[in-house]
């Protein structure tokens, strides 16, 4: 909801589709707004930017907010002109969710898309606390599916799974308007991405009755282990609503016996954090079947991301 008397600040590299056009100088210039430009990210700056100059709208990803949230805390700046924050790149846990909407804004837009489409489904605020964790419904302009999973072959778009918040499979995405349906001079891989206008993601997600999509993870980054289908987003979750879990990554290492077991390395918010402790808690998780459970723990100082905020499995 761009307008003339809006100001936004994009914390993320304008090298990126997200950096230009998630509230970036693109919308922001055509409605008539202002766009104070970041050239080095830093926390403290970020709020001290937002009081200085009443920015409105500040956009960024989940980490990015996160370490506003944890700044915000130790020493809170005049967030008082800020209407709402823009977020994509990965979803919230409801529990971080309703932190960064007491410390920083009540209205959350968090979107899910790629690169080639843009943004796709998002939440809207008045989808948050209750729907943080899943990517929302589809924007007004797309269609959004999740379609059967096939060794060796992808699933028409009419294939759909149940939408039962259980059943795996492909998210694919149909929006013509934000996309130029191929890859430049690339046939092949406009071949294997593109179909009947629709580009299949390569995202594993469920979708519930409300048609509310939940990215699972990567087909890519699936771990397979003992013939069991494991993607680390959903380890990744249950891991960090620990209280002494400050980040966490979750992936396959190879096994003899099982093919691929699973690893989480974590960086712990509490030095007394042991995998003792994890694996009980995951143990204990109804979500989680214990061939799900991580067979090896890791204590790390920091996770591999890239320039956008996305783990590097």
């Amino acid at each position: 909801p761009l307008g003339p008397t809006d100001r936004t600040m994009n914390m993320t590299p304008w090298f990126h589709r997200g950096g230009i056009h998630s509230g970036g100088p693109c919308p922001t210039l055509y409605a008539g707004g202002e766009v104070v430009i970041l050239r080095d990210f830093a926390p403290r700056t970020c709020l001290e930017y937002a009081e200085k100059y009443a920015i409105s709208f500040l956009i960024g990803v989940p980490t990015i907010i996160a370490m506003l949230a944890r700044t915000q805390e130790r020493s809170p700046a005049d967030l008082s002109a800020l209407h709402g924050i823009v977020t994509m790149g990965a979803p919230f846990e409801k529990s971080a969710c309703e932190k960064y909407m007491k410390l920083l804004t009540p209205n959350i837009f968090n979107g899910y898309g790629t690169t080639e489409t843009f943004w796709n489904s998002f939440l809207r605020p008045d989808d948050l606390p209750q729907m943080a964790g899943s990517a929302g419904r589809a924007c007004t302009d797309d269609e959004v599916r999740v379609v059967a999973l096939h060794e060796g072959r992808d699933a028409s778009p009419d294939e759909t799974v149940p939408t039962d918040g259980e059943t795996p499979g492909e998210i694919i995405l149909f929006a013509p308007y934000k996309s130029a349906l191929c890859y430049t001079q690339n046939p092949a891989l406009t071949a294997e991405r593109y179909k009947n206008g629709w580009f299949y993601t390569h995202d594993v997600g469920t979708w519930d009755a409300g048609h509310y999509v939940t990215v699972r993870g990567r087909r890519d980054d699936m771990i397979v282990c003992m013939g069991e289908n494991i993607y680390p987003a959903q380890l990744e979750e249950v891991l960090c609503t620990h209280p002494k879990v400050a980040d966490c990554m979750v992936a396959g290492v190879p096994d003899a016996s099982r093919g691929e077991s699973v690893a989480a390395y974590l960086i712990p918010a509490d030095d007394t954090l042991t995998a003792k402790e994890l694996a009980r808690w995951c143990a204990a998780n109804d979500d989680l079947s214990d061939y799900k459970c991580p067979r090896y723990y890791r204590f790390v100082t920091e996770l591999p991301y890239n320039a956008t905020g996305k783990k590097l499995h």
